[in-house]
């Protein structure tokens, strides 16, 4: 006890000296062992080590905590699911009241595959069949992780109250508790390194579950996910656990910063996503799914005025 209590004052105190005017650049991610922590570290990697800045890559939680600390000057940078920025910047969602009017994007880099995930010599098809099944559910530490869970419940036309749930605080823990065969199944970005672990892990490796793409199920899904879509994914070796033609849910995560960043490190950090995407992808490989052409976009969201001054000179903005 004393040792987490110790960290987390750790991590706050962190935050507290991370001031506009520092020189360290504080990304904030999901908790280690999530996709969302590994491309935050891979980013942060290779804009010390090609964008020559300093950072620091801090591992707080969900776009819930961190988005708001972005608008107040305590974070600088974060990936966060289009539809918790969509929320956190028009006030509205799990943000409401709040609106955090000083975010700002920087570039679309990840589209994220998400779906549940089951032993693979297990008979479940679809989401739908799990119906009764042990399977983690509360999502309580990440409001993005929750709503997205829900949103994939939703799909399938069922809710937390038709399985036989086991809480869990976020997505690593639901990994772990399937591999450790507490529960049948559970929901993980498609193609994470956590993923890839738990395949190792589990006799006969895990297999993903085809997510429902009719009208209907889209329509359900998009009540706690509006921004969201799906995929058809081809079995692939960067693809873990997709092991025939799949339909997945997807969502594309933005690099977000704050008004406070200067226009100098918003174009730097742009410049990496546009011209350095082999030197993320050999950290990530996740980063070699974007098309550079497509870091820009039409969005709700205001881009960083550094990131619209270097586009603009790439010929890359207005977006088409």
């Amino acid at each position: 006890m004393k040792t987490g209590i110790l960290g987390a004052i750790a991590t706050l105190a962190v935050i507290a000296v991370l001031p506009a005017s520092a020189q360290t650049i504080s990304i904030g991610t999901s908790p280690q062992g999530s996709s969302n922590y590994s491309l935050g570290n891979a980013l942060g990697k290779v804009m010390g080590d090609v964008g020559k800045l300093k950072v620091r890559v801090v591992p707080y939680g969900g776009g819930q905590k961190i988005l708001p600390l972005i608008n107040t000057k305590r974070f600088d940078m974060m990936l966060a699911s289009s539809t918790d920025v969509f929320f956190a910047y028009n006030g509205d969602g799990e943000f409401k009241g709040r609106a955090a009017k000083n975010l700002r994007v920087i570039a679309i880099p990840v589209t994220y595959y998400l779906s549940w995930f089951v032993r693979n010599d297990s008979p479940y098809k679809t989401i739908a069949d799990l119906k009764g099944k042990k399977v983690a559910v509360g999502y309580n530490a990440n409001v993005s992780q929750r709503r997205s869970v829900l949103s994939q419940m939703a799909a399938a036309g069922l809710t937390e109250a038709d399985f036989d749930g086991v809480k869990v605080p976020h997505v690593v823990r639901g990994a772990e508790d399937l591999a450790q065969g507490k529960i049948e199944g559970t929901s993980f970005a498609v193609g994470a390194g956590k993923v890839a672990e738990i395949n190792a892990k589990v006799t006969g490796g895990i297999r993903y579950l085809n997510f429902p793409t009719d009208a209907a199920s889209i329509a359900r899904m998009r009540k706690f996910m509006p921004l969201g879509g799906t995929k058809l994914l081809q079995p692939s070796p960067a693809l873990v656990g997709i092991v025939g033609p799949t339909n997945v849910q997807t969502e594309d995560y933005y690099l977000v910063t704050g008004t406070h960043v200067s226009n100098e490190v918003a174009a730097a950090v742009a410049k990496i996503f546009v011209e350095h995407q082999e030197d993320l992808k050999k950290v990530n490989r996740q980063y070699g799914r974007y098309n550079v052409k497509e870091v820009v976009g039409k969005i709700s969201i205001p881009f960083h005025d550094g990131a619209i001054k270097y586009y603009t000179e790439k010929g890359m903005w207005p977006p088409k």
